[in-house]
This record gives structure tokens, C-alpha cells and sequence, in this order.
């Protein structure tokens, strides 16, 4: 039985089609990637609807056209090779858990790694574990795993998501022996996705890396505003509920049309469950979402290095900058130095604090630029 969606504005998941906006073009493009067994990254923010966008595309050539066997692995949690043989081969296994005598097919053919299946404490799905001492250990069983995988009587897609993850793996020569692997495959299609920009093009388009030129880039950007505007209206509308233009472009405005921050506005804005949504509303939310999450944004002042959180709040008041080294900027935000401020901006961008985009330096994280904004503002 389909479960009842009570709020259509989901900030966490893929739940269906009927509550994934658009993205007609960028789903038309990986579709036709994958039709022509051509493998594609996927380049986006965190946060701006990459997995979700995967996800679709998942359901479209698993469900709807009930031709296609995709492998989907997140490797954001995995920190080396033995974990992202884990993250496979349990992905494969919940694929094919119901056929008869696969698990002890995999656990046999992966003895010498010593397999084991064990149960995810929070979810309560299926996990199976390996134990990897060397790299010729990844290898193998990469190979295995692949193996197994090539006997699915249908076309198979591999996507990898945050793919960018296996760079930071302490395996040195984790990529080459991935890619060795992959091309042993040229008739499966993989889809690689990140949200770390700088790492995936390094990784894509340096002539010494093993991934070089191996697939096409593509740079996931919002989803365009008349389309959102239409998705909001809609679905407002669908449970006799009004919601005006001026009020979505005050939060288009303050999110950036950043697609999480969107979904989490009108998904609490939905929720209270009022007949008629206007300004009065958003600026209440926006002012609530501030105090909510405050605690948070206050204990990033306090474990940050004091000339780093100067730098982000400056960041935040300026609700963005294109030259943060200029003597203008340091003056007007007490800075101290053009090299010092190169330093914090380095170790804010590994934090992955702020982020270069759309022309300008901004504060990663929507609603702590904004939290920023709000209190710091001379």
C-alpha cells in the first residue's frame, strides 16, 4: 500500500516523482548518457539536488521502464577501500537478496576476505562486511563484486555518489585500481557524482590522473525559477491552500533558490497549515529558522579560530564577495592582512564553509550566511 504524503516538500529522500521538481533537462541529458553507454559526472553544491536527481533517474529506469538494474553506493561514509568494498557489495546484496542462494554465492566467492552479514543498527537493513588488508585485497574484490554484478540478466548502471571521496582514501593507488577495474566493463555505464567541484575536475581532467578523460562533466545547477515557482503554487494548491508570487521570491531571494533551503522553507511553511501564506508568514519563518538553529551557528564562533570566523562573518555580511584579499574589504571588516585573510579563506574552503559560486565567495550554509547577515551587520 502507498504510504500518504502528508507534506510535499521533502528535504531529505527521494519519495516518487509527484514530489521532484523539473529537472527535465538535466534528467534528458544522463539519460541519454546512459542510453549511449557513456559514463558522466555529475558536478553540484552539496545540497542543491544531485542524489535526488539520481535517485529519479533510478526510479525512471528501474520503475517505469523496468529495463535497468541500478547499482547506487553513497562513499560520503566511507574512509577507505575495505569500506567502499562494504558499501558495494551491500548495495548489490539488497538488489539481489531475494533470489535464491545469492548470499552464499557471495560469501563463498569472497572467503578469503572474510564476509559476514550484519544487521545496520538504525535502519534494521541487511550489511555485508569484508575485511581488506592490502590493496591487491580491494582489487579482488572489486573484481568479484563486479563479477557477480555482470550476471544480472538486465542492463546495469553504476552510480557512485560523492565519488570525490576516494581521493581522501590513505590507498595510494585506490583510482588506478578502480579505473583498471571499471574498464574491464565498457558496456555498463557509470555515473559519478560529487559536490567538491575542485576534487571531481583534478580527478577528471588532469592528464596524470587514471580517471582523465574517462568521463563527461556536467555542472547541476538550481532549478530554474519559473519552473519552482509553478512546483510551490501547485502543491500549495493541491490541499485548497494559497501561497502568493511576492512571498515565493522573498524566499527564493533568501535562499538562493538553493534547493534544500527551498524545500525547508516551504516545507515548514506548509506545515502550519495556514489557508493563505504571504509576507507576513515568510518573515516570521525566516525569523524563526534564525533563533532555531542559532546554537549551532554560535558554537561555530566558538570552535573556529577568531581571524577565520572574522573572515566568514564578513563573508556573511557582505552576503557574498568577489575579491576578499582587496585592501577595501580587509579595511571595512577589520581584517588584518591580504595573506592572513588567503589562509583563513584556504581553511574555510576545506571546511567546506564557504564556497565559490555564482561569481563570488559565499557562506556555504544558506541559513548561517544569513544568521550572519543578521546580527553582524553594522
Amino acid at each position: 500500500m502507498k504510504r500518504k504524503i502528508t507534506n510535499p516538500f521533502i528535504t531529505g529522500g527521494y519519495l516518487g516523482p509527484e514530489y521532484f521538481c523539473d529537472r527535465l533537462e538535466e534528467a534528458g541529458r544522463i539519460m541519454n548518457a546512459i542510453s549511449s553507454r557513456r559514463n558522466l559526472t555529475l558536478i553540484s553544491l552539496r545540497r542543491m539536488g544531485k542524489t535526488g536527481l539520481l535517485k529519479h533517474i533510478k526510479f525512471q529506469l528501474e520503475y517505469s521502464s523496468k529495463k535497468c538494474t541500478v547499482i547506487y553506493v553513497d562513499l560520503l561514509p566511507t574512509t577507505n577501500g575495505n569500506e567502499m568494498l562494504n558499501a558495494l557489495s551491500t548495495a548489490l546484496y539488497r538488489i539481489r537478496k531475494s533470489e535464491k542462494n545469492f548470499i552464499e554465492r557471495l560469501l563463498t566467492i569472497m572467503s578469503s576476505l572474510r564476509p559476514k552479514l550484519t544487521i545496520d543498527p538504525l535502519t534494521g537493513e541487511p550489511s555485508v562486511e569484508f575485511k581488506v588488508e592490502s590493496s591487491s585485497g580491494v582489487q579482488s574484490g572489486l573484481e568479484q563484486i563486479l563479477k557477480l554484478i555482470s550476471e544480472i540478466k538486465q542492463d546495469i548502471v553504476f552510480m557512485f555518489d560523492e565519488f570525490q571521496q576516494i581521493s581522501k582514501y590513505p590507498e595510494q593507488n585506490i583510482e588506478s585500481l578502480l579505473r583498471t577495474v571499471i574498464q574491464s566493463y565498457p558496456s555498463v555505464p557509470f555515473i559519478f557524482s560529487g559536490s567538491s567541484r575542485h576534487m571531481l575536475e583534478n580527478m577528471f581532467m588532469s592528464p596524470g590522473r587514471p580517471f582523465y578523460q574517462s568521463s563527461e562533466l556536467m555542472y547541476l545547477d538550481r532549478i530554474k525559477e519559473d519552473d519552482y515557482r509553478v512546483f510551490i503554487k501547485e502543491n500549495f494548491n493541491k490541499s485548497g491552500r494559497e501561497i502568493d508570487d511576492v512571498s515565493i521570491s522573498k524566499i527564493f531571494d533568501w535562499t538562493r533558490l538553493h534547493t534544500y533551503y527551498v524545500q525547508y522553507v516551504c516545507n515548514h511553511l506548509y506545515g502550519k497549515g495556514g489557508k493563505k501564506t504571504g509576507e507576513k508568514e515568510v518573515k516570521s519563518l525566516f525569523h524563526q529558522i534564525l533563533t532555531d538553529f542559532e546554537p549551532q551557528f554560535v558554537n561555530y564562533r566558538n570552535l573556529l579560530p577568531p581571524h577565520q570566523f572574522r573572515l566568514l562573518q564578513a563573508i556573511g555580511v557582505e552576503d557574498g564577495v568577489l575579491q576578499p584579499t582587496s585592501g577595501d574589504f580587509i579595511r571595512k571588516h577589520d581584517l588584518t592582512s591580504p595573506s592572513s585573510v588567503m589562509t583563513s579563506l584556504k581553511a574555510l574552503t576545506e571546511k567546506e564553509m564557504i564556497v565559490f559560486d555564482k561569481g563570488k565567495w559565499q557562506v556555504h550554509d544558506v541559513f548561517l550566511s544569513r544568521w550572519l547577515e543578521y546580527h553582524y551587520r553594522a
